[in-house]
């Protein structure tokens, strides 16, 4: 068997276990929808008489409410099966999603919908994603967990290459109403889907008050250096990187390139077809140093930011930003076998709850600070210095033992 077939099969492997093969079968159409909702959105708001403002409110109130709910959501995760928590999660974000769907096509769509909907997706969200990330070692054993991780984050990014493109479409043609229902359904096909999976008994938490659980997930998370060092540095290095990106990347195209729209969505794709091949090749081989790679991937993803300021060409930034996009998968691939390997099963949904948290911590807050450095000193300098940030906290991370001995 030659060399690429037997790293083929190493990725497929997660996919011979019939409850994996369930769950991401249902997870692919699920974020396939999520990506055509993604596009709906503002031109749906838009189309009802909104703005920016109320665009950014959404966003703001989605965020506002996972943040709320997330570490709670950890512990609930520790206490409850993890699969009765993704099935609940499913069922009522398709059914809210697809009465938005329904109050558009019916005309009685309004702002305040739209923000309920942001809510209560938020709040979904912030059960969801670390009961996703908890229960994919009860669907496969610890050596494919890599493997597994990397199936994922393959369906994630191939719906932001193409869900978007279907998504444009869709929306030019028939208006937002029929994305929001067919986003609708893709949560009842995962609903079903994991419906038919087997139910995996495991040992759950400790009954106890939800607070002192919370407390107890921190606690430990706290005597993890590698854990805390790791979630302190996606709050970090998720707002240098993002920053930059939301905010200045726009009017770099414009202004340095002379391009327009078209250009910007070529680097943005350009990125997800660099995290296809993160996560294709993470999955192919067995990583052993997994601290030490993880940071130099986050080194790597520091320097290629920064070389967008740096050569500010079209071709160099499709290629600077295919690498990002490789390298921040491939980390991100990394971090949940991690996590998955070395967190006892009982503290795993509230570790994960803790990551999440710490990734979002400073999204509200990055693009208000590059926007002010952007109409300070340009579109060209923000890259470099959100590079350089990066880059830093790699280095010094480095510097702790524990995630330089993580294997």
């Amino acid at each position: 068997m030659s060399v690429t077939a037997t790293r083929l099969r190493r990725i497929a492997q997660p996919l011979q276990h019939r409850n994996f093969r369930l769950l991401w079968a249902g997870q692919s159409v699920s974020l396939f929808g999520s990506s055509l909702h993604s596009v709906a959105l503002p031109f749906q708001i838009l189309a009802i008489g909104g703005g920016a403002l109320q665009l950014g409110i959404g966003i703001a109130i989605g965020s506002i409410s996972s943040m709320i709910l997330v570490l709670f959501g950890g512990a609930i995760v520790d206490r409850l099966p993890r699969r009765r928590i993704i099935l609940l999660t499913d069922l009522v974000s398709g059914s809210v999603v697809s009465l938005i769907g329904v109050l558009g096509v019916t005309g009685a769509l309004r702002i305040e919908h739209l923000y309920v909907e942001a809510a209560i997706l938020g709040a979904a969200l912030a059960f969801f994603n670390p009961a996703i990330t908890a229960i994919i070692p009860e669907f496969v054993p610890r050596d494919v967990l890599v493997s597994a991780n990397a199936l994922r984050s393959l369906s994630r990014n191939t719906a932001r290459i193409g869900g978007p493109a279907v998504g444009g479409v869709l929306v030019a043609a028939l208006g937002p109403s029929p994305a929001f229902l067919i986003d609708g359904a893709t949560f009842f096909v995962s609903y079903f889907a994991l419906l038919r999976t087997r139910p995996v008994s495991v040992t759950a938490a400790r009954p106890g008050r939800l607070l002192q659980q919370v407390r107890a997930g921190l606690h430990f998370t706290l005597s993890k250096p590698w854990i805390w060092v790791t979630v302190a540095g996606f709050a970090v290095m998720n707002a240098a990187i993002f920053g930059p990106l939301q905010v200045a990347l726009p009017i770099l195209v414009r202004d340095a390139l002379g391009a327009d729209a078209q250009a910007y969505g070529a680097l943005l794709a350009a990125m997800g077809v660099g995290a296809v091949v993160g996560d294709l090749s993470v999955g192919a081989f067995r990583v052993r140093r997994t601290g030490v790679t993880m940071y130099g991937l986050a080194a790597l993803t520091g320097c290629s930011l920064a070389g967008f300021g740096i050569a500010p060409h079209f071709p160099v930034l499709v290629l600077l930003a295919a690498t990002a996009g490789c390298a921040i998968a491939a980390f991100g691939v990394l971090w949940d076998g991690a996590l998955q390997r070395h967190v006892p099963d009982e503290f795993l949904g509230r570790v994960a709850s803790v990551d999440s948290f710490g990734s979002m911590l400073l999204g509200p807050v990055a693009p208000l600070v590059f926007a002010g450095l952007v109409s300070v000193l340009g579109p060209l300098v923000v890259f470099p210095i959100g590079g350089l940030v990066v880059v830093m906290y790699s280095m010094g991370a480095l510097l702790v033992r524990s995630i330089r001995q993580l294997e």
